[in-house]
């Protein structure tokens, strides 16, 4: 089997050679172009010295460049590590480490002082450009033949390694065969029937959630879009003049677009899909969404493990759901068509009933081999072909999933257990809050509190009594926080995800566990 990174882009050329791949400000690159340069920089690769199987670091900038690279690690017959660009020196240089790197590259010359300290000493350093501490494997590229080349190997062959976003702690490499990264990519494709004609936005990270945009397009022959990163006016912008057809989107950039001045003029009549993914949303956002997009929103459920989306709700279901009360807007969905399965699971695997609260566990062709030299992880999280995802939820009887949380975000106070997106979702529908996050605090009493960090929308006012006494209209009395901070913003990962552990840990100092019992 020949790597999808490779195969794919070469077929889109050969069926639409002149038709627009890449479009990146004012440069534009069509399939045969971007084609033949991703050739050109996999034999410079090889002959350099990369062999099948060797691991190459790429720091990831949404640009050509990194589209062009990604591919021709591939078609060099070697594995993707994509950097995060939002990462920090120390953190490229774990990874780099941990996935024992043959080469890291550096996308310009202005890159390559970050690509030598990921390096550090184990790995040698190469860039699109001449400068010091790095090999040019541009000028070496341009040397080299465009005759195709294609490496084949097995389809459980290692294709790439992603780590994940560390909002649950140190970084684990997940690793994805050359047979899963195919079936995700098909998957994306087929459900929102991609063609030629879509223009897709790449402006996520396209190592992470933005990449599901960059490789669909492959298979279709689609166009996609490339913005430096997410931001609102730019995206709008780029909407309307390139007539984006299909945006992805995680909650919080989603809530940015809707609350930007721009929005309410723009012109975003091209758009046929909003796929917002990757977080839970609230069901006020997805209402606001509804009101100003129409229906055209898309939501699933998937993660680095299992990116192809395992879970899916249209359009006509967050319409029905809307007349119905919205209830169901809180929901990412039903099992995915044929592609997946997925089953609520207890801690001893039975599968739970309609209501129950149980881990989210999923079957699926995209799901990953295994974890990167992790065979602890392994055993603990993937058996007989099913992966514990770790994210908490539950289904109702018609099969609609509902993320309750990540198993470590469940609070217990004083014998209850409270699951954080719950008390969010309730805070979300406060007009005047743009964000928030729930987390548990040690108490004496109840053994742990809830407490809620709040950021408020643009020129919106609300004061902490006014928050708390919206929640006890709406929730339990046990699931009411028994504080509200209010903040100018909250922290976030390098693909924009709120992290919980971030808020939690200044309370949790001297602690022995993150879990704390009445005293």
């Amino acid at each position: 089997m020949i790597h999808p990174y490779a195969h794919y882009p070469a077929r889109a050329a050969q069926r639409w050679p002149e038709r627009t791949a890449l479009v990146d400000g004012e440069r534009r690159r069509s399939y045969r172009e971007l084609d033949e340069r991703a050739t050109r920089l996999a034999r410079a690769l090889v002959r350099l010295g990369l062999g099948p199987g060797e691991r190459v670091a790429v720091l990831q900038e949404n640009r050509i460049e990194y589209v062009e690279t990604v591919i021709a690690v591939a078609r060099a017959g070697g594995v993707l590590v994509p950097l995060l660009g939002a990462l920090t020196g120390p953190e490229h240089a774990f990874l780099v480490e941990d996935a024992e790197a043959r080469f890291v590259v550096a996308l310009d010359a202005g890159a390559i002082a970050r690509a030598r300290q990921a390096a550090g000493a184990r790995a040698a350093v190469l860039a699109l450009g001449a400068g010091e501490g790095a090999g040019d494997l541009a000028a070496l590229a341009d040397r080299e033949s465009a005759e195709p080349l294609a490496i084949d190997r097995a389809p459980g062959a290692l294709a790439q390694i992603l780590y994940t976003s560390g909002t649950t702690g140190h970084p684990k490499g997940v690793t994805h065969s050359y047979a899963s990264v195919s079936a995700a990519m098909g998957a994306w494709a087929g459900l929102f029937a991609i063609g030629p004609e879509d223009r897709l936005l790449g402006q996520l990270a396209l190592s992470h959630f933005g990449g599901r945009a960059m490789d669909a397009c492959w298979i279709a022959g689609a166009t996609l879009v490339i913005l430096p990163g997410p931001d609102p006016k730019a995206t709008l912008g780029a909407i309307a003049q390139h007539r984006v057809t299909l945006v992805l989107a995680i909650p919080t950039l989603l809530r940015m677009l809707l609350d930007h001045p721009d929005a309410p003029g723009a012109d975003l009549s091209s758009l046929r899909a909003v796929v917002y993914a990757g977080a839970p949303a609230s069901p006020a956002l997805v209402r606001r969404s509804l009101e100003r997009l129409g229906p055209v929103l898309h939501t699933g459920f998937g993660q680095t493990e299992a990116y192809g989306l395992n879970t899916w709700m249209g359009p006509a279901e967050h319409l029905a759901a809307l007349e119905a009360g919205g209830e169901r807007l809180a929901s990412v969905g039903r099992e995915c068509s044929a592609f997946a399965q997925v089953r609520i699971r207890s801690e001893d695997g039975r599968t739970l009933a309609p209501g129950e609260v149980g881990e989210i566990c999923v079957c699926a062709p995209w799901t990953t081999p295994g974890f990167w030299k992790r065979p602890a992880l392994d055993r603990e999280r993937l058996s007989d072909g099913w992966l514990r995802t770790g994210d908490l939820g539950r289904m109702d009887e018609a099969g609609y999933v509902f993320l309750a949380d990540r198993k470590e975000d469940k609070i217990i106070t004083g014998g209850f257990n409270v699951y954080p997106a719950e008390v969010e979702a309730a805070l979300a529908e406060h007009p005047a809050v743009a964000e928030c996050a729930v987390f548990a605090v040690p108490d004496p009493k109840w053994g742990e509190a809830i407490r809620a960090a709040v950021t408020l929308r643009p020129a919106a006012r609300a004061t902490p009594e006014e928050l708390l006494a919206f929640c006890k209209a709406r929730l339990a009395r046990f699931k009411v926080p028994k504080a509200i901070e209010l903040r100018a913003e909250l922290p976030k990962s390098g693909v924009g995800k709120i992290l919980r552990r971030a808020l939690r840990e200044p309370y949790w100092k001297g602690e022995a566990s993150g879990v704390h019992g009445a005293e």
